[in-house]
Order: structure tokens, then C-alpha cells, then sequence
């Protein structure tokens, strides 16, 4: 195998792939990224045996082959790498490969590409095809608080969903079970309704490929699925990426439920974003070695927080709000505030409080497709 290509579109790319690759594998192969020229194309894969990648872009080729190397290795000497181009060959007998500029020179033992993990194939059963930042937002907005351990697996992973009842509408939604967030993005109508759970480690590496694909000016992406896989495929300029990861089997929460999702409220504050993160942040100085709990109460014209008190401090601060109908007093994970905050873009945000032990519902002033859930400390 020879081939030659730009030093930056290959560090790109590694990027990308490196994603993929396990992280503390006993097998050495799934630490590898695998590499094939083709005729006129360059092959990269990468898989931690749940998620795979695979991407093909326009390369000169010199001799056909594949082979696999360590990607942490690749990755740290490609970044070194000053020169323009970087000739790759493999000798297919001992698999060393060489990576090579008019300055440096690397050997480095590779592993043959016939030990390498099979793709799986691409689910064909469905179909779809979705806004590229449509789905970068929907992902950024839900899955920032997503854990990926928890005793439920439906719980460490984004629930993807469509339906014909709302034709133009594709919602993204996650929950850890303190907290909610539900994103509706502008779609396109679908043939058929699909609900789907991506995991947490899948989605944020797929985020990676979109923002990739966005700074491309790719447009839209395709996502294939089956009972137990899905696929996000797209092209960026001259290149192809293709990712395919399982999907968590299991029923999501029906949380659609008045209990969970309130509809109808007693309290209605709206506040400056800053002003109300700054005043967590303060608060919180008291309270982050007590799981961050505040307490907020409603006057007439403001919220005051306050960390209650103990033997060893006390501190309460005020900001300004607008106060709608019942007086009302809570307490809450004052992170869970903060991290609702930096994914809003309206300067102002929406408390809708049904009671102090019902789960509230914030929400951006200037956008009601955005709804994020957040169970109170019940202290009775």
C-alpha cells in the first residue's frame, strides 16, 4: 500500500475516527484505526465493537493494500507533522508501516488489516433524511446532562422520535429521572413513525461528525435503522462518513404524563438569565458540598435564593422577576438551573411551578419547542 494525502484533511479525519476507537480494549486491533487504499479512495475505520465508523475520501494511490496501526500513535505523530502532504506505505509481508514527509521518517508495526472487525451492514429496513442543523441543535439541547451509567440502560441514552401526529416535527429527548429535557426540531414529513434510543456515547460522537459535516456545508444527513441498529451517513465536500452504533433496546418513560410533564401551573416567573445564574453561582459557593440544593421563594417582584442555614453558614441573595399568580417556595439542585441556562439563546427564562414538591418545567422566553423537566427537593 502507497498513497499520498493533504497532512490537515488527514488529521481532520483522525479526529473524527479516533472517536470510535476503544478507549481501555484488551484487544490491541480495536485500539487501531484501519487503513485501506483503494483505487482512487482512502478508507478509514474505527470501532469499539458498539459504535463503527467508517470514511472514504478522494486520495492518491500508488499501490492498493490496508493495513492497521495503533490510532493514538497515528494521531500524536500526524500532529507533529509540518509539511503540506504525508506519503503512507505498508509492507503487506511484515506490516510496518511508514509514514513519511521531505523531514521525517516513522516506522511503525502495524497489525494485518485481515484481523480487523467486520462493519456491520447497513440497516435497510427504513429510511430517513434529516436537516443537519436541525440535528446538531436537537442533540446539543438534550444530551449535555445524559449519564452513561445508570441502573436503567433506557436512561443513558437520547430518545429520538418521530410521529405523524406532528408531521413537521422530530423531538429529541433524554432523562436521567431528576431531569428532563424535551427539543422539538423543525422535520420534514416521514413515512413512518420511529422512536429510538441512541446511546450517550454514540450520540455525542455523531454530534462530532455533524459538526464536521456543518463546517463542510453539508446539509443533510441519512439515518437508516432496524429493530437493533442505526446508521448516520453524509458527505462532507469529497468525503464520506458513515457511522453505525446499537441501539439501547427497552421503553422509554411515557413522559408525557401530567405527573412528570405538568401542563397546568400555579406560578408563572420570568427572569434574566444572567442575573439568575449569577445568582445561583453565588449561592452556590454554600452549597456545592451539599448536592448544590437551593432554595428559591417567589415575592411580588422578585425570586430570593438563599443556601438555608446550618452551624457553619448561611447566605441569600434577590434579583429582580416578573411574578404571575401564587406565592410559592421550593427547593432544587441549583446545577440543574445553571446547566439549563447555557443552552438557551433568549435572555430571559420561563419558571412554570405547579407546587413545591411537583416537578417544574423551565423554558426559553422566545421558544416553547424547548421544555426541560426538574424534580424539586421534597422537604416536607
Amino acid at each position: 500500500m502507497k498513497c499520498t494525502i493533504k497532512v490537515n484533511k488527514l488529521n481532520e479525519l483522525i479526529d473524527v475516527a479516533g472517536r470510535f476507537i476503544a478507549k481501555n480494549a484488551t484487544l490491541p486491533i480495536l485500539q487501531n484505526i484501519y487503513i485501506k487504499a483503494g483505487m482512487d479512495s482512502l478508507i478509514i475505520r474505527a470501532t469499539d465493537m458498539e459504535k463503527y465508523i467508517e470514511i472514504e475520501t478522494p486520495c492518491t494511490i500508488s499501490s492498493e493494500g490496508a493495513v492497521t496501526l495503533n490510532g493514538k500513535t497515528l494521531s500524536d505523530i500526524m500532529r507533529t507533522i509540518e509539511e503540506e502532504e504525508v506519503e503512507i506505505t505498508s509492507d503487506q509481508t511484515t506490516n510496518i508501516v511508514t509514514i513519511k514527509t521531505s523531514k521525517d521518517t516513522f516506522d511503525i508495526n502495524g497489525i494485518a488489516a485481515s484481523e480487523y472487525v467486520a462493519l456491520p451492514e447497513i440497516p435497510q429496513e427504513n429510511a430517513v433524511t434529516i436537516d443537519m442543523h436541525s440535528f446538531a441543535t436537537g442533540i446539543e439541547k438534550s444530551e449535555y446532562a445524559v449519564t452513561e451509567k445508570n441502573f436503567s440502560p433506557v436512561l443513558t441514552g437520547v430518545l429520538l422520535k418521530y410521529s405523524q401526529e406532528n408531521p413537521d416535527t422530530l423531538t429529541f429527548v433524554w432523562t436521567d429521572s431528576f431531569r428532563l429535557a424535551e427539543y422539538k426540531s423543525p422535520s420534514s414529513k416521514h413515512e413512518k413513525d420511529f422512536s429510538l434510543i441512541i446511546p450517550k456515547v454514540t450520540i455525542t460522537d455523531v454530534q462530532k461528525i455533524a459538526q464536521y459535516a456543518i463546517e463542510k456545508e453539508s446539509e443533510n444527513l441519512t439515518v437508516q435503522y432496524s429493530d437493533n441498529l442505526i446508521s448516520f451517513q453524509c458527505v462532507a465536500w469529497d468525503t464520506r462518513l458513515l457511522a453505525t452504533s446499537l441501539l439501547i433496546q427497552g421503553n422509554f418513560p411515557d413522559y408525557g404524563r401530567e405527573e412528570i410533564m405538568p401542563s397546568t401551573f400555579n406560578t408563572t416567573v420570568i427572569v434574566d438569565k444572567s442575573l439568575c445564574e449569577k445568582a445561583i453561582r453565588k449561592i452556590g459557593i454554600l452549597t456545592r458540598d451539599i448536592n448544590n440544593f437551593i432554595q428559591i421563594e417567589t415575592t411580588n417582584d422578585s425570586i430570593v435564593i438563599t443556601s438555608g442555614k446550618t452551624d457553619k453558614w448561611a447566605g441569600k441573595t434577590s434579583i429582580p422577576a416578573i411574578v404571575e399568580w401564587e406565592p410559592v417556595s421550593l427547593w432544587i439542585n441549583g446545577k440543574y438551573i445553571t446547566d439549563f441556562v447555557k443552552m438557551i439563546q433568549s435572555e430571559e427564562m420561563i419558571f412554570n411551578i405547579v407546587d413545591h414538591n411537583k416537578p417544574l418545567i423551565l423554558m426559553d422566553k422566545n421558544n416553547s419547542d424547548y421544555k426541560y423537566v426538574v424534580r424539586p427537593l421534597i422537604n416536607n
